[in-house]
């Protein structure tokens, strides 16, 4: 796998917590990211929700997996099994993304180990809910203004899992 050129399914195990209380966190729950780098575009990491369902299985990924918030974050340095990543408030002009743009703070590690990924990560975000060329729009809030329940902190731990449209890709480029 290359792993400034993939697009995967990861299951995570979530917990989140007060804004200002990173620390403090709620029993973890499990949700499907898919978490991407595109070759064009290697220095961003994409990391976007799911809302698919977690259901008992063999651990593979549901096949419709599609992408509904996106956090864009930037490379801050990498090693051969290790990437770093600064979690951005404003998507860079030019970068195109699947799914809405969910503004954060926070940082992520995206590691490497016997061809599989392995994503930790913690963050935070404040919105306020807008719309723009008739699409729905989330705007960053610096510092959580007042009636801003949704401002809450993240912590991820997630592991990649196999999905079939991520091994039909490959097998259709060893043809």
């Amino acid at each position: 796998m290359d792993f400034r050129n993939f697009r995967v399914p990861m299951l995570n195990s979530l917990r989140v917590g007060p804004y200002d209380f990173p620390f403090q966190t709620n029993a973890p729950t499990q949700e499907w990211l898919i978490a991407s780098r595109l070759e064009n575009q290697s220095a961003y990491l994409t990391i976007s929700d799911t809302s698919a369902a977690v259901e008992p299985s063999n651990g593979d990924a549901p096949e419709g997996l599609m992408e509904q918030n996106t956090i864009v974050a930037v490379l801050a340095d990498e090693t051969d099994v290790q990437s770093r990543f600064l979690m951005l408030r404003h998507l860079p002009r030019g970068v195109r993304i699947s799914g809405r743009f969910f503004p954060a703070d926070g940082a992520a590690t995206l590691s490497r180990t016997q061809g599989k990924l392995r994503l930790d990560a913690f963050g935070r975000h404040a919105h306020s809910r807008g719309t723009e060329g008739g699409a729905s729009v989330l705007h960053d809030i610096p510092n959580p203004a007042p009636n801003t329940e949704g401002a809450i902190n993240w912590h991820f731990a997630a592991e990649q899992r196999p999905w079939t449209p991520q091994i039909q890709r490959t097998k259709d480029n060893e043809v």
